[in-house]
């Protein structure tokens, strides 16, 4: 399938690469390695997401590429290349460039992916998309700059935890020793994705956590976030994968669920993390979503508590 993608990117001139909505590290990190490798082989590429680039992420290099997509934009791609979404509902209004004759590449690691592609790479034992994009890359036998170095090496940081998780395998370590050979300030971005929480922010953050529910024997975790909340907090780091960071150091939790009132009326984004046992991507599956065993989201058309009451109902069964 590499090369099959390979010859697809170097026959064609035109191209509209994009990710997920709320786009993380991993997302913004293979979208706009795979943009710099177009350039540099004289394509013309335009980098689109349905959101801004989040601040927290506003270091990463090339991140002018980015732009947030209006639907007022002239530009009729060949080619568009969705990266890290396990369907293609995830790109949000982007899709409006999906039209007749224009191929789709799917690349992503989620296990719940539906293959929607023209040509998909989907590789779901990978840590990461961006672990799977330097294969592409080397495939092509692209010269890996340091942008792209530390691009991938973000997305691979963040996607695996800090190479703590499961899907962490001697091949991402491999992969990572590679891109480390271009000398990266590894402390400093650690610190750039991680500690980044301002002083402000603190109060907010426990006050939030002290609203946080434990239930069936303290073994789930369920937080609401309401949009009022999110007015409170500075943009400046990500407040659902810090309380998830905080959470998982505690003993005994087997779920953690957090659900976000979204800007739609009667909507919210759901997202959870589980331990060994407990299959998330199942859960998230049937409400349309999807994602990873140990962490997956979706959304769900209802307001915030006929959403609680029907995802602890299906917790409580599945425990």
């Amino acid at each position: 399938m590499q090369k099959k993608i390979i010859a697809l990117l170097r026959k064609h001139k035109t191209f509209v690469v994009t990710t997920h909505v709320h786009p993380d590290a991993d997302a913004m990190g293979s979208a706009l390695a795979m943009a710099v490798f177009l350039k540099s082989l004289g394509k013309k590429v335009r980098v689109f997401n349905e959101d801004e680039c989040p601040t927290w992420l506003g270091f990463m290099p090339k991140v002018g590429l980015h732009e947030r997509y209006t639907g007022e934009e002239k530009f009729s791609p060949e080619v568009i290349i969705v990266l890290d979404c396990g369907d293609l509902e995830r790109i949000g209004k982007v899709r409006e460039l999906v039209k007749g004759g224009v191929k789709l590449v799917n690349i992503d690691h989620h296990v719940t992916n539906a293959g929607f592609g023209d040509l998909n790479l989907v590789l779901s034992a990978y840590s990461s998309t961006s672990e799977i994009v330097y294969g592409l890359l080397k495939e092509a036998h692209c010269q890996l700059n340091t942008s792209m170095a530390t691009l991938l090496y973000l997305g691979i940081l963040t996607d695996t935890g800090s190479f703590a998780f499961d899907s962490t395998s001697p091949h991402t370590h491999q992969v990572v020793a590679e891109l480390m050979k271009f000398e990266l300030p590894v402390s400093d971005l650690y610190r750039q994705v991680y500690e980044t929480m301002p002083n402000r922010d603190l109060k907010p953050f426990f006050d939030l956590l002290h609203r946080m529910e434990l239930c069936f024997n303290e073994r789930v975790a369920c937080l609401v976030i309401r949009k009022k909340d999110m007015l409170l907090f500075s943009g400046e780091f990500d407040l659902r994968d810090k309380i998830f960071t905080f959470l998982r150091s505690v003993k005994g939790l087997d779920v953690i669920m957090i659900i976000t009132e979204t800007k739609k009326k009667d909507q919210v984004r759901i997202n959870f993390r589980s331990r060994d046992g407990f299959d998330v991507a199942k859960l998230a599956e049937r409400y349309g979503g999807g994602g990873h065993r140990k962490a997956s989201g979706c959304y769900m058309d209802m307001n915030v508590a006929k959403a609680r009451r029907a995802l602890l109902a299906a917790i409580r069964k599945g425990l």
